[in-house]
């Protein structure tokens, strides 16, 4: 439904984006795990059409591009951005908002109430907006897209300023619109609530993916002990370590488990449980950690 096609983006001498190349589909959600000034933005302007690319080209639908009004029209139905709170209507009231939004992209005024409704809005909703909480206020802007259905959404931080109880609501609601066929991108900095719903995670540095993170496919397991970086040299120097470990911000040695030969895991969880004692950590890495191994002491990543 998706692609960006060798997608690079240059300010001066500072390389954003570097030969960006990847696909995503209907149905999928994409996570986008990375600290600022990594290219998320950036990324996220070039597929949105706010910013040309020094090189490359986004296709959506095998067949659309920006070369063309046609084509942009056509891609702008079927594209949305979350709105910024900046961006909100101070006197224009929560159900305004989204029925201008509904207007604007498919016309329909019909399902409003249930919007409203699914994202618990219906108390405050018919007030203006000055009047709103910075969450009351990000479930605005989160149903706005709802009412927008369009076919593919880029949020930003979609889950900002949300309380413990809404970031669950939203979470469950993307995970019952990847089911109705869309196609979401969602850059947060709630890593581990990305697992939760979306089935890539991208890691971006130097204007690339250096990692995606294939949630849905995540069954190879680790041993994890907790050591310093002391501990991690008298570690590896005593005990013949699988190379492709990893030893994560200089706390954490993930050990390979569930691809060793039965005798070896035995071998290892014995060692573990020395260090441990009685507790014992063998589980999946997430997108917690990946984002520390890519972004936190990169000296200290041996693989």
């Amino acid at each position: 439904m998706l692609k960006l096609k060798n997608i690079s983006v240059a300010f001066k001498d500072n390389k954003v984006l570097d030969q960006l190349d990847f696909s995503a589909t209907e149905g999928e959600v994409i996570g986008i795990a990375a600290p600022n000034g990594t290219g998320k933005t950036t990324m996220f302007n070039v597929i949105s059409n706010y910013l040309k690319p020094d090189e490359g080209k986004v296709v959506f639908q095998g067949q659309y591009e920006y070369k063309s009004e046609k084509d942009q029209v056509k891609i702008y139905q079927g594209l949305t951005n979350l709105p910024n709170q900046d961006d909100l209507f101070e006197d224009l009231s929560g159900v305004d908002h989204i029925k201008l939004f509904a207007n604007m992209w498919n016309g329909k005024k019909k399902g409003i109430q249930s919007i409203i409704d699914e994202l618990n809005m219906d108390h405050y909703v018919r007030n203006k907006v000055k009047t709103y909480s910075l969450g009351m206020r990000q479930r605005l802007c989160f149903a706005m897209m709802r009412a927008a259905d369009s076919s593919v959404m880029l949020m930003d931080e979609v889950m900002n300023g949300l309380d413990i109880s809404n970031v669950s609501l939203i979470s469950d609601k993307l995970i019952e619109m990847k089911h109705e066929g869309k196609l979401m991108f969602v850059a947060s900095h709630l890593l581990e609530n990305l697992d939760i719903y979306a089935d890539r995670v991208l890691f971006l540095r130097g204007g690339k993916i250096v990692h995606e993170h294939d949630v849905n496919n995540n069954d190879e397991t680790f041993i994890k002990l907790e050591l310093n970086p002391t501990e991690y040299e008298n570690f590896i120097q005593k005990h013949d370590v699988p190379e492709n470990h990893h030893y994560i911000s200089k706390r954490l040695l993930c050990i390979p488990f569930s691809t060793l030969p039965s005798p070896d895991q035995m071998e290892w969880i014995e060692i573990a449980l020395e260090y441990n004692h009685d507790e014992l950590d063998i589980s999946t890495l997430g997108t917690l950690e990946f984002y520390e191994k890519y972004y936190h002491d990169i000296s200290y990543i041996r693989n």
